[in-house]
């Protein structure tokens, strides 16, 4: 702590310090990723998970394809099809079109992520970036939900300077996700990989050279 160390024990440090393992004692924020990405992927695999099993028999990807057909017949063109523009969510005042932009992106991710189990199959599931970025993106979706929803209760309730607050979060918010649906498909994964294995293998060595050793 400062105090053992000699220094000042300033409380938001000690507060901001300690606050990392709301963070992790349920498993690192990498796992937790995966974890809501395994979630977000069990009905599609329910529906058409027989289809990329190697181990499934003909039998039983006939049977799926038969299901997969019913199912995305309808399920695909509604992840297109919705209103999601003035005046759906006028309720929410100055930040309605916060509110409006969640329920468009929040189709277009479900379209990212079957986009993206189509494109990788089995092998998504080693796409752990991929997965992190579809993931973060919903979670700055519900961040952006949360923060509407809680800042027109303030403002109703005598603090408009909340709605200023969202509005500014919300901003950003819709920059971050903008940028993680670039990153999608549109990445260096593949490169950041082979570089990471290289360096695995210590074909890098010369990187550490002239570094001291402490």
């Amino acid at each position: 702590s400062l105090r053992a160390r000699g220094e000042s024990p300033v409380p938001v440090e000690r507060m901001l310090r300690d606050s990392r393992i709301n963070r992790i004692f349920e498993g690192t924020t990498e796992i937790m990723r995966l974890f809501i990405a395994r979630e977000a992927l069990d009905t599609h695999l329910s529906v058409a998970g027989d289809l990329i099993d190697p181990k499934a028999g003909i039998a039983r990807k006939l049977k799926a394809l038969t299901r997969a057909a019913a199912f995305y017949a309808w399920w695909y063109p509604t992840r297109w099809i919705g209103w999601g523009r003035w005046p759906r969510y006028s309720e929410f005042g100055s930040l309605a079109g916060h509110v409006r932009y969640v329920n468009r992106a929040a189709r277009r991710l479900a379209r990212a992520l079957f986009h993206a189990m189509i494109r990788f199959g089995r092998k998504l599931e080693k796409r752990q970036a991929v997965l992190g970025r579809l993931v973060d993106i919903g979670a700055e979706l519900f961040a952006m939900a949360v923060a509407s929803s809680r800042a027109v209760a303030l403002a109703e309730n005598g603090e408009p300077g909340a709605l200023e607050v969202a509005d500014v979060f919300c901003r950003q918010s819709r920059r971050r996700v903008e940028s993680l649906f670039r990153q999608v498909f549109r990445n260096d994964d593949t490169a950041t990989y082979r570089l990471a294995q290289q360096v695995l293998k210590g074909d890098h060595f010369w990187l550490e050279e002239g570094l001291p050793i402490l």
